[in-house]
C-alpha cells in the first residue's frame, strides 16, 4: 500500500513567525559583520596614520583580516538587501492578517512559548496572587463570629 506523501503549507501567521525569526537573526548577523568591518578598518586607518608619523612604520605587514574586506563588504550587503526584503513581506503579510487572530502553530518551540506565556498572562489578568498564608490582622477581619 502506497503512502500519500506528506505535503506542509504554511499559514500566514506562521509565515510572519518564520520571517520575524529570520530577521531577527539577519540582523544580529549585520551587526557582527559590521564589527569585523569596521576592526580591520580601524587597523588599516591605524597602519596609515603611522606611516605619516615615521618611515619605520611603512614595513609594517598589512592586516591579516585586510584580505577578507571585500568578502565582508559583499556580505554586508547581501544581508541588508535580504533584510530588506523579508521586512517588505512581513509587512505584506501583516496587511493581510490585520485584525485576524492565529490559529494554534504547528510549531513545537511555539507551542511551548505560547503555553508559558499564556498560563502567566492568564493568572496576571485574573485576581491578585494571595500569600500563602493570610496576614494576622486579615485573618481577624474575615473571622466568622465576630
Amino acid at each position: 500500500m502506497a503512502l500519500p506523501p506528506i505535503q506542509i503549507q504554511l499559514s500566514k501567521f506562521e509565515q510572519i513567525e518564520i520571517l520575524r525569526q529570520e530577521i531577527e537573526l539577519r540582523e544580529g548577523e549585520l551587526k557582527q559583520t559590521e564589527k569585523s568591518i569596521r576592526e580591520v578598518l580601524f587597523e588599516l586607518e591605524r597602519q596609515r596614520y603611522l606611516q605619516t608619523i615615521h618611515p619605520i612604520f611603512g614595513q609594517l605587514p598589512q592586516p591579516q583580516q585586510a584580505a577578507t574586506l571585500p568578502q565582508l563588504q559583499a556580505n554586508r550587503e547581501a544581508l541588508a538587501d535580504a533584510i530588506t526584503t523579508m521586512q517588505t513581506a512581513l509587512t505584506a503579510l501583516e496587511s493581510e492578517t490585520h485584525g485576524q487572530t492565529a490559529p494554534p502553530s504547528r510549531n513545537p518551540s511555539v507551542l511551548r512559548q505560547q503555553q508559558a506565556g499564556g498560563a502567566g498572562a492568564a493568572g496576571a489578568a485574573g485576581a491578585p496572587r494571595r500569600a500563602k498564608f493570610d496576614s494576622f490582622d486579615d485573618f481577624r477581619a474575615n473571622r466568622t463570629g465576630n
